[in-house]
């Protein structure tokens, strides 16, 4: 791409797009680079990049597909490409931040680098987005500091410029950044994931140095050296020197294999800038000790000694009269700060009453539970200021909320030893990763209803065990209530606290969930009839489960058929409360009479509207042989059925002589076993008349 090729500002592309400001100067491999704007949507801002070459526009157009589908929140979203003004064009969305390259060389003018801390949190932030972009085949191609860019507005940072984008096993590209790209890709060695991870790997000691990437390579080109001065914790040195190294038994292939190493290291005490190692420090020139000459005064003559006495007893009883104020003035000081302790202690006593008459139960820490400071931001101070309101109007304990956000924080990252982050600048990215926890646990508080959000905090295990007892009369297991409760649990508990009962502060929103999901539930029980199908039909609401109960009738096995929308799943119990068969989706069942009865049923719709669930079900005599992969039920004769001829081949001479059929149309379906189906010539479960319709 030339000069000359490239398009002036001012431009409207197909009538939309604006080109405003060029961003870099044309490339033949990448292109150009514009800031433009959207003119149909309200000048929103964005990236726009013109290519010219034929080959570059060949491997744009096969791969712009694989961008689009890329959506990770550091990333950002690959719009349209058009072909305009003899040019092919592509279009992103607009990133505001500053460049790592920008953000170092600032530093670096202050005589200050990137911390370890800091990179550390760096890496574990960027690496899982290399892993969805290699998950799609392609790998970046030029990752240097320059491409990473720190969002303003959450600080995470962001994966840009894909202009070498290529996909796994092609040709590598020229153009990549000098000293960033490995000595393999310079031979034409087939792109691979590993020299994504070769190119943050230098990025990281670039940022930890202050040094340029060339300025860490050998005279000789043909190893790496590590900045004199920088002391890192072995564990993350050993995965700085894996990451840069080109040896096949040394370097990770995967970025998955860096995230696991990283869990090793732990986090040091600050993430923010240190000062170099190398910085010049200015020193104040010393003071020579030299001998000190006294040159003594002359004598007072007789003369004047009767007009310095009186000076000096003049001073001494002024000075006299200065003390004596002095000593006068002690007490009054003395009652003053008395008054004031006082009336301090008084005044902490009135507020600390008026602050527990409230719905919601506070504590003297702010937001983040830390003792407020003024450093922080303005942007950081609205926004605490609008988390606390929202926790009053939610009505929701303030104490409890903190002790929630700052265990997920600390889950999050267990190499701190359980301290929290602090108002310092240096723990601003945590402090973000924290505000982002708390809006994500305040949505999912906001589901529950006022009065149960009042309750969090306080809520104790006898408050919902007698829920669990009325159930139990029923007929239905313990443990299965508690299945039933950790599913309604699952909208309110974030990943790594979902399960059975988890530990404080999770366990009052379990408690929540159990009272909740508790409240209107009802058995649906059916009696399975042998050789005769029964069919129910429940609706299953957005987010929640429905319990059935199947009685049984002594020494026989049960054959379930369930039927639903595909966002359902499906776990079935035995009568003790062992789970039988594991969630899952909707399917078709066998179960031998070991299970027992009853058998209870739990299905959970993730969907975010009601859906039908229609459940058929028949006792019959199953025998589960010890290969878990056939199933073997006994023969019995069905009026009405006509067995289907089978091949002289066929290895599974004994078959199921009434299979159960979809409870929506009609046909049968075919069971989780190996076990083929017959072929009915009238289909009786059409026209049966023990159909239950229950909504």
């Amino acid at each position: 791409m030339t000069e000359s090729s490239v398009a002036e500002a001012g431009i409207v592309l197909v009538d939309r797009y604006r080109l405003e400001e060029r961003l870099s100067e044309p490339d033949a491999v990448q292109g150009c680079l514009w800031r433009g704007v959207d003119c149909l949507a309200g000048e929103t801002p964005l990236v726009i990049r013109q290519i010219s070459a034929d080959d570059p526009s060949a491997r744009i157009r096969r791969l712009w597909p694989v961008l689009q589908s890329l959506l990770h929140s550091q990333l950002p979203r690959f719009g349209e490409l058009f072909d305009a003004e003899g040019s092919l064009w592509t279009v992103r969305d607009w990133q505001e931040g500053s460049g790592f390259d920008r953000i170092l060389q600032q530093r670096i003018e202050r005589q200050l680098v990137f911390g370890a801390g800091e990179v550390l949190l760096l890496l574990r932030q960027i690496l899982p987005v290399l892993a969805m972009v290699h998950g799609r085949g392609v790998v970046h191609g030029d990752i240097n500091p320059r491409n990473l860019l720190r969002r303003d507005v959450d600080g995470l940072p962001v994966l840009l410029d894909f202009g070498l984008i290529q996909a796994i096993g092609d040709a590598p590209l020229a153009g990549a950044t000098a000293g960033y790209a490995p000595r393999s890709q310079g031979r034409q060695d087939a792109a691979a994931t590993w020299m994504d991870l070769h190119g943050l790997g230098v990025t990281a000691l670039v940022l930890l140095s202050g040094k340029t990437a060339e300025g860490l390579i050998d005279v000789s080109g043909a190893d790496w050296l590590w900045p004199e001065g920088l002391e890192l914790d072995p564990a993350f040195r050993a995965v700085l020197e894996r990451l840069i190294s080109e040896s096949s038994g040394q370097r990770f292939e995967t970025a998955a294999e860096v995230l696991k190493a990283l869990e090793a290291v732990s986090m040091p005490d600050t993430t923010g800038p240190t000062a170099r190692s190398d910085r010049t420090v200015v020193l104040a020139p010393i003071a020579l000790d030299l001998p000190s000459v006294q040159v003594p005064a002359p004598p007072p003559s007789p003369a004047d000694a009767p007009e310095l006495e009186v000076p000096q007893r003049r001073r001494n009883r002024a000075e006299e009269r200065e003390k004596g104020a002095e000593g006068r003035l002690w007490p009054v000081v003395a009652a003053l700060a008395l008054s004031a302790l006082c009336g301090t202690a008084i005044g902490w006593y009135l507020l600390s009453r008026d602050a527990s008459r409230g719905a919601a139960p506070s504590t003297n820490r702010d937001v983040v539970g830390r003792m407020p400071a003024v450093s922080l931001p303005p942007a950081e101070v609205d926004e605490r200021q609008q988390l606390l309101s929202r926790l009053r109007a939610l009505q929701v304990d303030r104490s409890w909320f903190l002790k929630l956000v700052d265990s997920s924080l600390l889950s999050r990252f267990p190499e701190r030893g359980g301290r929290l982050p602090t108002d310092s600048l240096d723990d601003a990215p945590l402090r973000r990763v924290w505000n982002e926890l708390a809006e994500e646990w305040m949505a999912r508080i906001e589901q529950l209803p006022p009065m149960m959000r009042s309750q969090l905090g306080q809520l104790q295990e006898a408050d919902w065990l007698q829920q669990q007892q009325s159930l139990v009369e029923q007929g239905v297991h313990a443990r299965v209530v508690e299945q039933l409760v950790s599913a309604g649990a699952r909208n309110l508990l974030l990943g790594d606290a979902q399960g059975r009962i988890p530990e404080e502060p999770y366990r009052q929103l379990w408690y929540a969930a159990a009272m909740q999901s508790l409240a209107d539930v009802t058995i649906q029980s059916v009696t399975a009839k042998s050789q005769q199908p029964t069919t129910l039909s429940v609706r299953v609401p957005p987010g929640g489960a429905r319990l059935m109960s199947v009685l049984v009738p002594r020494g026989l096995g049960l054959v379930l058929g369930i039927n639903g929308t595909p966002l359902m799943q499906m776990t079935v119990f035995r009568s003790d409360g062992q789970v039988e068969k594991e969630r899952g989706p909707l399917r078709v069942v066998q179960l031998s009479a070991a299970a027992g009865s009853p058998v209870q049923v739990m299905v959970t719709n993730e969907g975010v509207a009601s859906g039908l669930l229609t459940m058929s079900c028949r006792a019959d005599r199953i025998v589960i042989p010890s290969s878990p992969s056939v199933i073997q039920p006994m023969p019995a004769p069905v009026p009405g059925l006509v067995p289907r001829p089978m091949p002289p081949s066929s290895t599974n001479p004994e078959l199921d002589p009434n299979p159960i059929p979809d409870s929506a149309t009609g046909d049968l379906m075919e069971p989780e076993s190996d076990v083929q189906d017959l072929a009915p010539a009238e289909d009786p479960w059409l026209i049966d008349d023990s159909v239950v319709n229950e909504d």
